[in-house]
């Protein structure tokens, strides 16, 4: 375990380079957030592939948009069973770069799985999905949802006369 060295601001200044003292207190920050974040982020630890998803709906259709760069169409599957649309798909890393030949590595390669409980009603036999620019783009007609009514609500007429007179105290 190193021992905790006191910061002095001088000490750049005697520096022969005084951003060097700058670069090695970057390093001792990149260090203690590695640690703290369980590893390296470079490769040490498995990166998670979780494609981002919106969905909304447009003109009576129920809307799933699925960002998906660097992602073959010919590696996704899209699969519907009951009312859970399934996406499924693979963003698969070059062949030519070897793990130790990283520098720095950010984006994640891998398979990954999405699944999304559709609304009673869905005609599911009716999607559609199209692959453009790196975004999946999955529609089926919304479901029709009943309109709100308001519901006339019996009572015997004593009664619905002390309502009525404890309305007009009120107003």
């Amino acid at each position: 375990m190193k021992s905790l060295i006191r910061w002095d601001p001088f000490r750049m200044m005697r520096h022969e380079n005084p951003f060097e003292e700058l670069r090695s207190m970057q390093r001792e920050m990149d260090r203690l957030f590695d640690r703290f974040w369980g590893g390296e982020v470079r490769t040490e630890r498995p990166m998670l592939l979780m494609p981002l998803v919106e969905s909304y709906t447009k003109d009576n259709k129920l809307v799933f948009r699925v960002e998906l760069p660097g992602v073959d169409p010919k590696d996704l599957d899209v699969s519907i069973t009951d009312r859970e649309l399934i996406i499924k798909g693979e963003r698969k890393s070059e062949k030519g770069a070897k793990e130790e030949n990283y520098v720095y590595q950010e984006i994640a390669y891998g398979s990954f799985e999405r699944r999304f409980v559709l609304p009673e009603g869905v005609k599911t036999e009716e999607l559609k999905a199209k692959f453009s620019n790196g975004i999946l783009e999955i529609t089926l007609p919304a479901p029709t949802i009943a309109k709100a009514r308001k519901i006339e609500i019996e009572a015997p007429k004593e009664e619905k006369k002390l309502i009525e007179t404890e309305a007009k105290k009120a107003a």
